[in-house]
């Protein structure tokens, strides 16, 4: 048990010594480049990646272990110098944060393979994100580098990761791995296909490698990467990386045990389309939003953003279900809005305030470019989260990824001195149940009159619901004994008050112990 860690535990601490050498990067990897190799602007661009016909799929699955393909692609030779041996050493003492390292990989590490393989280049660059961030898409360092990959603003935006408010491109699993690719690749060729120095110039720029290159070629020394005078962050980079691929491929021989994880992919690209929230995805896919988020990490706000990308990552357990509720969905549904009309006095901040969003996402919502508003203008204010009434009934799998859909539906009239607080401890559910079902936030003011839809807490899974019409006679004490239920449930389900009479002909709904 204590050598099956040993493999991807080590990432941490490689992990952790490797995100600062962004600082070095952030300074050299887009620095103008003169050279007769390569001409930086002809870095290939691949188009539609990830998306593989079932074709593709069934010849990438020859083996049901994800890690025996990978050891079959790696193509690198690893010579048995020093500072190899090194890190090999410390891979092998190392075995405590081998669970957490393959959690975060397990959910992305089927599509990395397969771009890698779609690109026919060395397996070994499936362990640049474990050493640069132990698999976290949220990883970040002192420079400002994010992601799996780790890029700096500078080099991300060169290709092409957008960043702004809504969305974070080296945070994208699919994006960020694309990019990284393409520099690689660009590297690749820079160095005139010589991997270990294309490796080394990803860690520290390839303008640092090339000056260590040219210092060498004036003094007559080799220029092969172990010959260079590079940063030591640098000089041990290329050999963990070495390090780690050879005890991916060599695993029996040092007898390490690598945790099972399946050839087959855990998430699928589900295309939306047009701007949606992730709570309204998640509810439509029947999942959690903190699964969907999780899995989306480039999604800043929790809603994609205006400009896109339009996809999201989906467990593909969950893809189909997603789809077909997405097609029924009209873009109006996708993210709720609300209007609101300027009055004297109003400003941006003062309104995005008021209704608990951003004044970019306000400005964005309508396409105001300027700060400056004019009374009675309508305002569309965006609403985060909720799926209206009409997008609940939309389709067959909508209503059942709806929470309420399979619960007994109430109508709760408010009364005075009423608060979400104390409603949802009169119905035994939660405050956010209660403001999610209605979509109100924390924040909302209930005013007397207002009606609330509520789906009381039932009890046990084996109780059943029924709605029971009073009879001459009847008391909630002589009901609640018919039936073996609490008075206090009675009550509390019915929004009943202790002073209230019942009338003949009311309704009462009843949640009665189910002996089918």
């Amino acid at each position: 048990m204590k050598v099956r860690t040993a493999l991807l535990a080590a990432l941490l601490l490689s992990g952790c010594q490797n995100l600062s050498h962004q600082d070095d990067r952030a300074l050299t990897a887009i620095e103008p480049i003169k050279s007769p190799q390569v001409n930086k602007k002809a870095h290939k661009k691949h188009s539609s990646r990830f998306l593989f016909g079932d074709e593709q799929l069934d010849e990438m699955e020859d083996t049901d272990n994800l890690w025996v393909r990978i050891s079959d692609d790696m193509q690198l030779e690893t010579p048995d110098n020093a500072r190899i041996r090194q890190q090999r050493e410390w891979l092998l003492r190392n075995d405590k944060h081998l669970a957490t390292i393959a959690s975060r990989a397990e959910p992305y590490l089927y599509l990395m393979v397969a771009e890698i393989e779609r690109r026919e280049l060395p397996m070994e660059l499936i362990t640049v994100p474990m050493i640069e961030s132990m698999f976290d898409p949220h990883a970040r360092s002192r420079s400002n580098a994010v992601g799996l990959w780790q890029f700096v603003p500078a080099t991300g935006k060169s290709f092409g990761l957008r960043h702004d408010n809504w969305y974070d491109g080296r945070r994208d699993v699919l994006a960020s791995t694309n990019a990284a690719l393409d520099y690689l690749e660009y590297l690749n060729r820079f160095f005139d296909g010589d991997w270990l120095q294309t490796l080394a110039a990803y860690n520290a720029g390839e303008g640092r490698v090339r000056n260590a290159i040219q210092r060498n070629q004036r003094a007559g020394k080799p220029t092969d990467y172990w010959s260079l005078d590079l940063p030591r962050e640098t000089r041990m980079y290329v050999p963990k990386i070495l390090a780690m691929a050879d005890m991916i491929s060599n695993a029996d021989q040092y007898n390490v045990q690598l945790p099972v994880l399946a050839n087959e992919p855990k998430l699928r690209v589900v295309e939306t389309g047009s701007q949606i929230d992730l709570n309204v995805a998640a509810q439509l896919a029947g999942l959690r939003t903190s699964q969907l988020k999780e899995v989306n990490p480039a999604l800043s706000r929790g809603v994609m953003s205006p400009r896109g990308p339009y996809r999201l990552l989906v467990p593909v357990e969950y893809a189909d279900t997603l789809e077909l509720a997405l097609a029924d969905l009209p873009k109006s549904e996708r993210i709720r809005t609300r209007s609101y009309q300027v009055t004297s006095g109003d400003t941006l901040s003062r309104i995005a305030q008021n209704h608990g969003v951003s004044v970019s996402e306000l400005k964005l919502a309508n396409n105001l470019r300027g700060n400056s508003l004019r009374r009675g203008q309508q305002l569309v204010i965006p609403t985060h989260g909720q799926v209206s009434s009409k997008a609940s009934t939309a389709s067959k799998p909508q209503q059942l990824a709806s929470r309420g859909s399979q619960k007994a539906k109430v109508s709760y009239k408010v009364r005075s001195g009423d608060n979400l607080w104390s409603i949802s401890q009169a119905h035994g559910v939660t405050h956010d149940e209660l403001a999610k079902w209605n979509g109100l936030n924390a924040k909302s003011a209930l005013k007397p009159g207002m009606k609330l839809v509520v789906y009381p807490k039932q009890g046990k899974k084996s109780d059943k619901s029924m709605v029971y019409q009073v009879r001459r006679g009847d008391s909630i004490s002589s009901i609640a004994a018919r039936f073996q239920v609490a008075i206090n449930d009675v009550m509390r389900w019915n929004q009943l008050d202790k002073g209230d009479y019942l009338k003949p002909g009311q309704e009462l709904t009843l949640f009665v112990k189910n002996n089918s």
